[in-house]
Order: structure tokens, then sequence, then C-alpha cells
């Protein structure tokens, strides 16, 4: 006889007096104004490196190219990208979007979507409409779903899909219309995102552990098939070369030393770059420890999530060239978790869970003030028009480590990825030469850069992280500084070059 589910076993909603409602609805609103200050579609500063290769993966695609060659003589591609948000960019392109209003309206959905699903799967956990609503919002305190919104990645539309699959689930009776639902979902948050399995895991963990094995295999079975499909669509639309392509990109390079300092990196990454996030998460481990000290671990579908959910992010720091943004799912399952807890105490503990659940996010709304409008390296504010009117009329190509700027151009970007490019000079004997035989013939009409090469840490970084060692010397040679606008730095031929065809 299956055991009673995760929502079955709960006790009923307890309500909470108006006092601590209120001030968690008042915190609620706090993130809701900081969240509307920072969105940075006015600026363009979450079009990062990142975001540009998403975005010109659509462009791409809009001219009928579905992950293009490591290198042919267009250029170079290269990257680890899954291929659902790039195909519905591309859609919205087709419809006659402009390219960055589409990247945009993507995130913003997927949050969106996000927040509803959480508020679903909490619904179907048993968490009372009010509590459900103000924890939606709640994931929004951190400052790695904050970026998801205004930077153009597959990061958030995954989470969600992953979110909306355990929702499907939460609830029996487990039908067979449900579980394919749930398959479905889980197949297309993977097809966003590779690393997207927690969501599986959790789910048929806790379905075998509940007495419900006939669904689990189910589900794994069904999802496996959907896995399988969209593997084996991504290899028929590429004519075989996404297979090439995530052999010698999917690992970025990592070996066992890389891998086994995930934990520490992920950490660190966390602490300096999403301290609300950080706070969530321990209380959050904290609850989770009791569970697994009371035995009562494999009985909770949030708990379980939670638990796949810092294992897949150990591993994906465990490979080079990871960011703050992979931290996003960690703040879902943490909010999960705590909120569920907190539903189902006694009174006089659930009292005193709404107000740590307020204080908590009045903590995590400082460091989101104090960053209202900071930038960095990666994300700072552009003028990407003004950029490509300064160039001018271009009959070459334009390099840019950004590849949005030649793509918002209307050319084909000669390099997809920078970092892909130092990455694959180390595996591929020569990858580079034809990239840096481009600049000694002034065969780029501009190149645009967003750190300045004259600094030493700078430099540094051009050497082992973008494009590799022989580039800036190459650039220097050939190409003069004309014009900063922002950070983004415009060179031009230095004299010019005789009649030369396209990079070979």
């Amino acid at each position: 006889m299956p055991t009673p589910t995760s929502s079955e076993s709960y006790f009923p909603p307890r309500r909470v007096e108006s006092g601590p409602r209120a001030l968690l609805w008042f915190a609620v609103a706090l993130i809701v104004v900081i969240t509307a200050m920072r969105t940075w579609w006015s600026s363009d500063s979450g079009i990062s490196f990142a975001s540009g290769v998403m975005i010109t993966m659509a462009t791409d695609l809009k001219q009928g190219v579905f992950y293009r060659p490591l290198y042919d003589s267009r250029g170079y591609g290269g990257t680890r990208y899954f291929p659902l948000f790039f195909c519905l960019q591309a859609l919205l392109l087709k419809l006659g979007m402009p390219v960055l209003a589409s990247a945009y309206l993507l995130s913003a959905a997927a949050i969106v979507l996000l927040m509803l699903g959480v508020f679903r799967l909490l619904r179907e956990l048993s968490v009372e409409p009010w509590l459900a609503g103000c924890s939606a919002t709640i994931v929004l305190a951190a400052g790695s779903v904050q970026m998801s919104l205004s930077t153009p990645q597959a990061d958030g539309l995954a989470a969600a899909l992953n979110i909306w699959g355990l929702a499907a689930l939460a609830r029996a009776p487990h039908s067979r219309r449900r579980v394919l639902l749930a398959a479905l979902l889980f197949t297309l948050a993977w097809s966003a995102k590779l690393t997207t399995v927690v969501g599986l895991a959790a789910a048929c963990v806790w379905l075998l552990a509940t007495g419900y094995q006939r669904v689990a295999w189910l589900l794994a079975a069904e999802t496996g098939v959907g896995y399988l499909l969209i593997a084996a669509a991504m290899i028929v639309a590429s004519h075989g070369r996404v297979l090439e392509i995530f052999r010698a990109c999917a690992s970025g390079g990592a070996d066992w030393k890389f891998i086994a300092s995930g934990f520490s990196r992920m950490e660190s990454m966390a602490v300096y770059t999403d301290p609300a996030l950080v706070l969530f998460a321990v209380l959050a481990f904290l609850l989770f420890a009791f569970l697994v000290g009371s035995g009562m671990l494999l009985q909770s579908l949030p708990a379980l999530f939670f638990a796949a959910t810092i294992a897949v992010t150990i591993v994906i720091f465990g490979s080079p060239g990871t960011a703050a943004n992979h931290l996003l799912d960690i703040q879902i399952a943490s909010v999960i978790l705590l909120i569920t807890w907190i539903a189902t105490a006694p009174p006089r503990q659930k009292r005193l869970g709404v107000y740590v659940l307020a204080l908590l996010t009045f903590i995590a709304a400082i460091p989101l003030l104090r960053h209202l409008r900071s930038s960095s390296a990666w994300y700072h504010p552009h003028q990407f028009r003004q950029v490509i009117e300064i160039i001018g009329p271009a009959n070459k190509p334009i390099l840019s480590e950004n590849p949005v700027i030649p793509a918002l151009a209307g050319q084909y970007p000669y390099v997809l990825d920078p970092w892909m490019v130092q990455l694959l000079r180390k595996r591929f004997n020569g990858f580079e030469e034809p990239l840096l035989q481009g600049l000694r013939n002034q065969a780029f009409s501009a190149v645009v850069l967003s750190g300045d090469v004259t600094d030493k840490n700078v430099r540094r970084w051009y050497d082992t992280v973008s494009f590799g060692p022989d580039f800036v010397p190459a650039l220097t040679e050939k190409y003069r500084l004309v014009q900063v606008i922002d950070r983004d730095r415009i060179y031009l031929p230095m004299i010019e070059a005789s009649p030369e065809s396209r990079p070979k």
C-alpha cells in the first residue's frame, strides 16, 4: 500500500495573525519595487558575453544555421548551450520582433513562469495561498534570480519548466496524464539547459520512497524517451555537428582537480556575488539536516529537490567558465523547502517562521539596493547602436568580443564565443590561426572589446580566458583604438589594407 504523499502527510494549514503576515507582505512589496528599479533593459547592461552568444545563436538560426561548426569559412563556433531558449527567440525574430526586445521578453516571461510555478507547487504541497504568493515573489530576493530577469540566458526558463514538472506530480493521484505532463515538462527543461535534471531525480526518488514505484518508473521511462527525441532532433537539425561540438566543448576543459573544487567554487561565488542566497541556503540546509536526522528525508519532496539541486550545482561549478547565474536553482529550492516547513509548523513556530522569513527578505534587499546601478566587467551599460554607427557601413566582418554587436549590425558574427576559441586552441593545433591571420591582414572592418588591453590584469584575461595569448599582439600591430563608449572599445585598421579576402 502506498504511503502518504508529501502533500497528504501535511497537517492542515495553520493561520497566521495579521501582524507577521503584514510584515511579510511589506518585505515582498519592497523586493518587487527594487526589482522594478534594477531591471537593466533600458541600458542593455544584461547583455553580457554569454547572453550575446545565446542571442547570436538565435540570429544564426533565423538565417538557417542550427549550431554553427567549430570552424568554417564564415568563422568560429563552439558552445555548451542547449537549444530551447534560442529556438524560441529565433521564432520571435521570424515573427518580426527586434533582436534585443525578443531576448528581454523571453527572460521576463521565464521569470514570471517560474514565480507562477513556485506558487503552483507550494499550493500542491498544501501551503496557504497568501504564503505561497509571498514565497513565489521571495525568489526574486536573490541576485541570481534578478540577473536572470535582465540577462537573456536559459537558466530561468529551465528552472521554470522544472518546477512546473514537480507541481504536476506533487499531489496524488498520479494519473497517466499528469505523469506524461511532468515528463514533457522535464524534457523541455532539459532541452533548455543540459544540467536541469534535478526535478526528475528528486521526483523519481520521492515516488519510489513513498510507494509509487510504478509511477516512478513510468516517469523515468517517458522522460528518457523525451531526452532521446530531443537529442535526435538536435543531431538531425545540425547535420551531426552538435556531436562534435559537445565532445569538444561540454566539459569546458575541466580536469579532476578542477572538478574536485566544485563545492568551494560554488561557495565562494555565492558569498561574493549573492549573499542573500547564502542566508536562505544556510537555513534550508539546517532544516535539511534536521529532516535527515529525523528520518523524514525520503518522505519530503522539497528536501529531496534541495539535495539534488545542491549536488548538481556542485558538479556544474566543477567546470571552468561557470558564473553566478547557475546559483538560481539553489535559491528556488531553498525557498520551497523553508516555506513547506513553515506552512506545517505548530502555530508558535509558524509565527516565528514568518517573522524570520520577513527578516531574511529585508536583509536580502540590502545588497540589491547597494548594487542598484553598479556595473562590472561582465554587466555594464552598452550603447550598441552608437558603436555600430561609429564603425559605419562595413563590407568586412566586425570582430567583437560580444557577438551581439555584429548580430545587431545584420552580420553573421565571425566569432561566436571568444572563450571557446582559447579553449579549443588547446585541443586543436593551430585552431586560432585564421583569426590571427585575419587581424594581421586587416580583414575585419572593426574590432570591439570590453576591456583595456593596456591594463595588465585585462591583458591576462585576453591571454588566458578570451581569444588566447597571441590575440592582443596581432590586434595592436594592425588596429588602433579610436573611441570608447561606456566600456566598449572600438578599434579600426591603422591603414587601408590591401584587398584581402575573408579570413581563411
